[in-house]
């Protein structure tokens, strides 16, 4: 049976969560504890056990006439032992039929790995959004950063989210968080190590959410404009120091012309929605919480 969550599930949710993606209870209750909703969760009970669980966060996602309402998925899991019985792909329909209800327009998701995106292609989504990947070695962003010196800095999620709407507000297709989702999302991260660092130049901001690593640190996202991106690169050589940064970027932006796109990401347009609303050459999804 498919309904929403209540509130008493989350203990439940909790041990799926960590049966599925095999991770301790940290991340899981990070999550239920600070951005669960029992109406943007759907769950499939077998008798008293919830075998199947997705989460529906709320986004926005830009379109040729503005930006729309939408869904992430997040957090899809089944059970081991409920696998294989289309209990996933019902849950899909039920999220499509239910996010066209409350007025959404699309839904987005990221696959785990390459083998999870035939499973989402038979529940209608598409492959859609794409990043470019890069890596810079630290002199060269010690040669871009030049004499800017930019101090610790720390901002308020409400001035991060508008930053980063502001630089993807005109990139059609692309998605849009609200301050608690970028919130969220380095609260979320912190939990895995990442690191959140901030620059301000003059009147210019920006940020890059970061993972370090054995020999480089991954840029998962970097926003920033030309005159912030000095600062920027200055804030990382201090706060997160490596010999390598390997960048993901949205395919227009920072380094242009560098880089190889690819593939990073899902679509299903949904409520009488359709692609064409929202198609073009390079979509970004970011912030997905992979």
């Amino acid at each position: 049976m498919i309904g929403f969550a209540s509130w008493g599930m989350r203990s439940e949710l909790s041990r799926l969560w960590q049966i599925c993606f095999e991770e301790p209870a940290r991340p899981a209750d990070f999550f239920l504890n600070n951005f669960f909703s029992p109406r943007n969760c759907l769950v499939y009970r077998v008798g008293e056990t919830v075998a199947a669980a997705v989460h529906l966060l709320p986004a926005r996602v830009v379109s040729k006439n503005g930006a729309v309402r939408a869904h992430y998925v997040y957090a899809a899991a089944t059970l081991p032992q409920y696998r294989g019985r289309g209990y996933m792909a019902s849950l899909l329909a039920c999220a499509a039929m239910e996010g066209a209800r409350r007025g959404d327009r699309y839904s987005v998701v990221l696959p785990a790995d390459e083998g999870l995106y035939g499973l989402y292609e038979k529940s209608g989504y598409t492959r859609f959004f794409r990043v470019r990947n890069l890596s810079v070695g630290a002199e060269r962003l010690r040669t871009m950063a030049g004499d800017k010196t930019s101090p610790k800095t720390l901002f308020d999620f409400r001035r991060l989210s508008l930053l980063r709407n502001s630089l993807l507000g005109q990139n059609i297709g692309s998605v849009l968080w609200n301050e608690k989702m970028v919130w969220f999302a380095a609260g979320m991260g912190s939990v895995y190590g990442d690191r959140l660092v901030c620059s301000r130049t003059g009147n210019a901001f920006a940020y890059a959410l970061c993972r370090p690593s054995d020999g480089f640190c991954a840029v998962l996202e970097a926003m920033a404009d030309k005159e912030a991106f000095a600062g920027l690169a200055a804030s990382l050589l201090r706060e997160a120091p490596a010999p390598e940064y390997r960048f993901r970027l949205p395919v227009s932006g920072l380094f242009p012309g560098e880089g190889k796109p690819s593939a990073f990401g899902m679509i299903k347009p949904i409520g009488g929605s359709a692609l064409e609303e929202i198609r073009s050459d390079a979509p970004y999804l970011g912030l997905s919480l992979d």
